[in-house]
């Protein structure tokens, strides 16, 4: 174990190859030597299980967002006084850096991106080494899905740890490495600017395209679909929303081939389980699948943080709470819950939030949660970039029957369609208030969001700045700045003296 972690960490938490540490086959260890025992590896739960999420499956980003509030019991004593497990979301909710002990190891680095490094590279690589021309059609199936897999993490790895990415700016400043070689003995890769990623996903996403598999046994395994929906995802950052159309209405069609009812839950079909104990109750849906990862609407899985928005944790925002229309929208029925709040005496000072309004989308249920979410693609996230991609082309009308359509699925028969606004601004800001409410709560997408539109000063969808409050005290943090970028651990750092970072020596309590 000590051996294991050593490894870990001199190569950044990234490169453990399964094919170097013994010279003989460990008793129920897989040394791959088989196209079919690399791609077994692809189905580890270490790709899945850990993106951007600490140990308790809780995640930072989702406070630094405008979706989540504390009360003042939950920051002060829930979170502060107690010292919680989980004290990184009370300090990037109040904007006090550092928001982790710069000290310790980072899940989000080790666990969340490079841990799962190890299985794409090693894919990669110990198929090229085997790969003949009878065996090349399954190998190209198989590489291709590792690719996808590596420019999924590094994508959201370079904006989490960097600066929002600047379309015909200035992208030179150094990010995080791109590890491509499954080799623990070749020397660490120095760091890639935010550019220089992007450029590498990209081309990782093309070289992946040709033979992506149309189909593949589970969500959290690209298929062609996904990749259009990645390139989609990617091509919203870099503003090229001609692209953005194209790879969305590819995804869309694609998916969409056999009938919409095969990707979207009618939300009017669903019911509780147990209609005398809504808050523990399952959602029951036609296939009895909307609490899985292979729920009909998830296209490409990976974790989420189910457990923002309800106490202990924390609470929808009044702002996000207000996005949605309470008596028509299903959305609203299913995932807002009203149940008890915090409560507790601390220091001879009661803290009583009451009965509150909170996020039941991910409680778990009969051992489930309620709805499955993800931080990769669902079908309707897909729909609604190809919506933004439309209106921010001035194909206005095609943004609105897209949206329009989802809000068939989601809203109370015969809710009527949102008529066109006139101005594009105004259909922009519709189709991504939906987008708001159709995405989790918490975790990666709406920090992902916030950076992205922070580049587009004055338009309503737009931040420059995130306030939050706690009690009478009130914190702001600014998007496109430090703030909203995390910084490589010092376990990471230490042994990359090369990369010309400085250890992190600020107090962390």
């Amino acid at each position: 174990m000590r051996l294991y972690h050593k490894l870990l960490f001199l190569a950044a938490g990234s490169l453990v190859a399964c094919n170097k540490f013994l010279d003989v086959k460990p008793k129920g260890k897989l040394i791959p030597q088989e196209i079919s025992e690399f791609n077994h590896l692809l189905d580890n739960q270490d790709i899945v299980q850990y993106p951007f999420l600490n140990n308790n499956s809780t995640s930072l980003m989702g406070y630094l967002s405008d979706n989540i509030e504390l009360s003042e019991g939950v920051g002060k004593v829930y979170y502060k006084a107690n010292n919680s497990a989980n004290i990184d979301n009370y300090y990037a909710y109040t904007f006090r850096t550092p928001y982790r002990n710069p000290t310790l190891p980072d899940y989000y680095w080790n666990w969340g991106t490079y841990r799962s490094m190890k299985y794409f590279n090693n894919v990669i690589d110990g198929i090229n080494n085997i790969r003949t021309n009878e065996n090349a059609k399954e190998a190209d199936a198989v590489t291709a899905q590792a690719y996808v897999g590596r420019a999924w993490s590094y994508f959201h790895t370079v904006l989490v740890y960097g600066p929002m990415y600047k379309p015909g700016g200035d992208n030179s400043t150094k990010t995080i490495p791109y590890v491509t070689s499954s080799d623990i003995s070749a020397p660490m890769v120095n760091l890639s600017t935010t550019q220089e990623v992007f450029d590498k996903v990209l081309a990782d996403l093309h070289t992946a395209l040709p033979n992506i598999p149309e189909n593949t046994n589970y969500p959290s395994r690209p298929t062609k679909a996904a990749t259009w929906a990645m390139l989609a995802y990617y091509h919203l950052f870099t503003q090229r929303y001609d692209s953005v159309a194209y790879y969305a209405n590819l995804s869309w069609t694609n998916a969409t081939a056999k009938g919409i009812d095969k990707v979207m839950y009618d939300f009017n079909t669903l019911s509780y389980a147990d209609t005398l104990n809504p808050l523990s109750s399952a959602i029951l849906s036609p296939d009895s699948k909307i609490n899985l990862p292979n729920s009909r609407e998830i296209l490409f899985f990976r974790n989420t943080d189910n457990r923002g928005g309800k106490a202990n944790e924390s609470y929808p925002s009044s702002e996000f709470i207000g996005l949605f229309d309470q008596a028509k929208d299903l959305r609203f029925k299913y995932y807002f819950m009203m149940a008890p709040g915090y409560k507790t005496t601390y220091n001879g000072v009661t803290y009583n939030d009451g009965t509150r309004l909170q996020y039941y989308r991910g409680a778990t249920a009969m051992g489930n949660p309620k709805f499955q979410m993800t931080a990769g693609f669902t079908y309707p996230e897909v729909l609604l970039m190809r919506a933004e991609a439309y209106a921010r082309l001035g194909r206005l009308s095609d943004a609105m029957n897209d949206l329009n359509l989802l809000r068939r699925y989601r809203f109370v028969i015969g809710t009527a369609p949102l008529a066109q606004p006139a101005s594009p601004d105004e259909v922009i800001n519709l189709v991504l208030q939906e987008r708001r409410r159709e995405l989790p709560l918490a975790h990666l997408k709406r920090f992902m969001d916030l950076k992205r539109f922070s580049i587009e000063p004055g338009k309503p969808w737009s931040k420059a700045t995130v306030k939050h409050t706690l009690g009478a005290e009130t914190f702001e943090g600014r998007v496109d700045g430090p703030l909203f970028i995390l910084p490589i651990s010092n376990t990471v750092l230490l042994f990359n003296p090369g990369w010309g970072i400085p250890p992190d020596n600020r107090p962390y309590n």
